[in-house]
């Protein structure tokens, strides 16, 4: 299996250049050359499998010789057998033909332990095997560095660097971060919104900065986080009478990776009919899908502050792929989007969007009586970011006849309450500027005894 950046056709990379890293060399995203397709008959033969097995069979492909297949299959054993449930995404039915897919079961009891928990195997599989290390880094507004720390807390050979916003966030999420005891996970408070930490993060992996170990980054522009959503995707689709009946999804999004996972999931041969994007206020995705115009905007407070994205990074996936993989067209968009701060598609590129994905904007209010709503009706207990996904569902879904699944990305009962936060002196304060985060990389870089490395 060979890669490809978004931005600049013709240059492959293998499976280890996406794995070990962030960003490609010229910015883009590193996307598969080629989506292997699945028959009905091939689907079909998944169909019983655990879900480990399934897994295997689907992520199988997109490593193609970089492991042997029954190493692999212990590593996607070992990934799932921690996950509370023995169904590991189990169904439950909360009305007629529609369903939640509970996806909360991992160690964190949010969606990224699926991406992460695997990550985590295979950079330890990776390290082991070239002798190396690496600095993990990345950005957060609560939930995937939650899922961060519980997938590389411990690990030796890593250091994990985890930015996340000084406004915008619950003091919720904030203990969840704070909580860790672990001498290799570094919390990094960043003076701004979730946009100006993720701009940041952005600016330092595709910087250049010279750093003595491998820069990975553990959101979802690392490629293996939407390649393990392919696994959840298959399993339920298949519950639900796939290959030979078409499902939807409902999907509350931030940055796009469970969607863009399950545009590549049809395009294997799954028989999606609709994909519903699902945001909250901030709802740049929701407004490029309705007019065509898709804007970086200041973020609004929200009480889903995972959801608080203004631009999603895996837009660019997306652009890629409706635009027939033409990466001269992608960088000039991109370019655009960071000059402008605004970008449209031309009309039957964009109509190609439309085709399958239809969307809602959902506000904290909205959110809240769908909680309420799901369950008087059914007695089911739903986060207020699985609420924003069903009440997009019920409002935009194309035909009652067919399977909705709705994706519940976060545990309803995750909160602060229990968790000790450690001091303050824990968590290193810093201006939103690159100079202050190299700096302090550059030092924890050094310091490696401390770190486990």
């Amino acid at each position: 299996m060979k890669y490809v950046s978004t931005r600049t056709p013709g240059k492959t990379f293998s499976f280890s250049n996406v794995l070990m890293g962030a960003y490609a060399p010229d910015g883009g995203l590193f996307v598969p050359a080629k989506v292997p397709h699945l028959t009905a008959q091939e689907l079909s033969r998944l169909e019983w499998l655990p879900f480990h097995e399934l897994a295997c069979h689907v992520i199988g492909p997109f490593l193609g010789d970089w492991m042997p297949r029954d190493q692999l299959a212990r590593i996607v054993e070992e990934t799932f057998c921690g996950f509370k449930s023995r169904a590991v995404a189990p169904l439950y039915q909360t009305a007629t033909n529609e369903w939640v897919l509970e996806l909360f079961h991992g160690p964190a009891g949010v969606y990224q332990d699926f991406g992460l928990q695997l990550m985590s195997r295979l950079v330890d599989y990776a390290l082991s095997k070239e002798g190396t290390e690496a600095l993990i880094v990345g950005c957060t507004g609560g939930d995937t560095g939650a899922a961060a720390i519980k997938a590389f807390n411990g690990m030796r050979g890593v250091t994990v660097i985890v930015l996340h916003p000084s406004r915008g966030m619950t003091q919720a999420h904030r203990r969840r971060l704070l909580s860790t005891g672990q001498a290799n996970v570094i919390n990094i408070e960043v003076d701004g919104d979730y946009a100006d930490c993720h701009r940041l993060c952005e600016r330092f992996l595709k910087g250049g900065h010279r750093t003595s170990k491998p820069l990975i980054s553990f959101n979802s522009v690392n490629w293996v986080r939407v390649l393990a959503h392919l696994s959840f995707f298959f399993y339920s689709a298949l519950q639900l009478g796939a290959p030979k009946r078409e499902v939807a999804f409902s999907v509350p999004t931030g940055n796009f990776g469970a969607l863009y996972a399950g545009y590549v999931a049809r395009e294997m041969g799954l028989p999606i009919r609709q994909l519903i994007v699902a945001t909250n206020a901030n709802a740049g995705l929701h407004d490029f899908l309705q007019s065509n115009l898709y804007c970086s905007s200041e973020i609004r407070a929200t009480q889903t502050p995972c959801m608080n994205v203004s631009v999603a990074s895996n837009f660019e996936r997306l652009q890629w792929s409706v635009l027939n993989g033409c990466g001269t067209k992608v960088a000039r968009n991109m370019e655009l989007l960071e000059e402008d701060g605004r970008i449209q598609l031309e009309q039957n590129e964009w109509l190609q969007a439309r085709k399958l994905f239809d969307s809602l904007a959902v506000n904290d209010a909205q959110a809240f009586n769908s909680i309420h709503e799901v369950f008087v009706q059914s007695g089911y207990r739903v986060s207020a970011t699985t609420a924003i996904g069903l009440r997009a569902a019920r409002v935009s879904r194309r035909s009652l006849l067919i399977p909705m699944i709705c994706l519940a990305t976060t545990h309803p009962s995750i909160s602060g309450a229990g968790l000790q936060c450690l001091s303050d002196d824990r968590c290193i304060s810093i201006p939103n500027d690159i100079g202050a985060l190299v700096q302090v990389i550059e030092s924890l870089s050094i310091d490696t005894e401390s770190r486990l490395l």
